[in-house]
């Protein structure tokens, strides 16, 4: 038996990925005043980049998560606030930048309006929604996902999940 290398593991989770995503519906995400953001702060980065790379993730989420949804929809979102689990603090020694702390009271959030629609352009759902995870923590205490926004990655999955069982037909 051949044994799997990183490069070839690697390899193969972006073909399925990519693969499965290929059926997707289509995501559009408009991140409306990102800077005004409740929190979405850089630590050991600069706040551009953080911000740019959040995003980044973030949207990816939502299109993978949107693999459920037949080919031929399109959903809109319009993100109007984000606030990452945990909250920076500044006064902790060797973090001059500061840490995000993981406290029960500061659970990820997100609010955005939502659009499905159709290949006819037709609005089969659309809504407000306020994503928010007051247990984020308390899931699991081995994290099998040990990605820095896993709380928000998970939040968006069971939303998306929850609010579109029903269009994925």
């Amino acid at each position: 038996m051949k044994r799997l290398t990183l490069a070839s593991l690697v390899t193969a989770l972006t073909l399925a990925t990519a693969a499965s995503l290929a059926h997707a519906a289509t995501v559009e995400i408009d991140w409306q005043n990102p800077e005004r953001y409740l929190d979405m702060r850089a630590t050991n980065e600069g706040q551009d980049r953080f911000r740019e790379r959040t995003m980044a993730e973030l949207a990816q989420t939502f299109r993978a998560a949107a693999a459920a949804l037949p080919a031929n929809q399109t959903l809109r979102l319009t993100v109007t606030d984000v606030d990452l689990a945990g909250e920076i603090e500044y006064f902790h020694p060797n973090y001059p930048f500061g840490i995000r702390v993981m406290r029960r009271v500061d659970a990820p959030s997100l609010d955005l309006k939502f659009e499905l629609r159709d290949a006819n352009d037709r609005v089969l759902q659309s809504g407000a929604a306020r994503m928010h995870d007051r247990s984020y923590n308390l899931r699991t205490l081995i994290p099998v996902d040990r990605s820095p926004l896993r709380y928000e990655k998970n939040m968006i999955r069971t939303w998306m999940r929850e609010t579109f069982q029903s269009n994925n037909s």
